[in-house]
C-alpha cells in the first residue's frame, strides 16, 4: 500500500497531467509562451516533497502528456522534458538553498524563467539559425508573469490544503 506521501504525490501527478492537457489547447501567440498551468503542482511538490520528488512529478507529467497528445517522439516532447528538468533543479536547488526565504511565487517565476530559457537552448540545437535570441527577453518577461501567477495559484492551493488537512484532524 502506498504511503500518504507517495498517494499525495501520485494525486500531483494526476493533476499536473490534467493541468497540461488543458494548458496544451489553449492556444499561444508565440512558440514556448504558455501559461504553465501544470506547473502548480511542480511548485507544491518542491515545498512539500523537494527536490527528486519534484523532478520525478515533472518528467512523469511530461511524458503523460506527451502520450496524450500524441507529441511523445517530437521536438516539443523534448522541449518540454528539458524545461521540466531545468525548472525542478532550479527550483530545488532554491529551496534547498534559501529555505523558506523565498515564497511559492519567487520559486515559481524562477523555475518558470529557467524552462523557458532550457528550451530555448535545447530549441538552438535542434532549429539552428533560427534567431531564438531575439525572443529572450519577451521570454523572460514571460517567465516572470506566468511564473509569479503559478506561484500564488499553487500558494493559494497550499493554502487550501492545509486547511482541509486541520479539519480532518478536527474530525478525526
Amino acid at each position: 500500500m502506498l504511503d500518504k506521501r507517495n498517494r499525495e504525490l501520485t494525486v500531483l501527478i494526476l493533476f499536473a497531467t490534467a493541468l497540461g492537457v488543458v494548458d496544451s489547447l489553449i492556444p499561444r501567440p508565440v512558440p514556448f509562451m504558455k501559461l504553465g498551468l501544470a506547473n502548480v503542482t511542480a511548485v507544491i511538490a518542491v515545498v512539500r516533497f523537494g527536490f527528486v520528488k519534484t523532478l520525478e512529478l515533472n518528467l512523469l507529467r511530461a511524458l503523460a502528456v506527451a502520450l496524450i497528445t500524441g507529441l511523445l517522439a517530437t521536438p516539443a516532447f523534448l522541449l518540454s522534458v528539458s524545461g521540466a528538468f531545468a525548472s525542478a533543479v532550479t527550483m530545488g536547488l532554491l529551496r534547498r538553498l534559501l529555505q523558506d526565504k523565498l515564497s511559492m511565487a519567487g520559486l515559481s517565476m524562477a523555475g518558470a524563467v529557467v524552462s523557458l530559457w532550457g528550451q530555448l537552448f535545447v530549441a538552438s540545437l535542434i532549429l539552428t539559425g533560427l534567431p531564438l535570441q531575439n525572443i529572450v527577453l519577451l521570454l523572460t518577461a514571460w517567465g516572470i508573469v506566468s511564473g509569479g501567477v503559478i506561484g500564488l495559484l499553487a500558494q493559494k492551493a497550499m493554502s487550501t490544503l492545509g486547511k482541509t488537512e486541520a479539519l480532518r484532524k478536527l474530525e478525526g
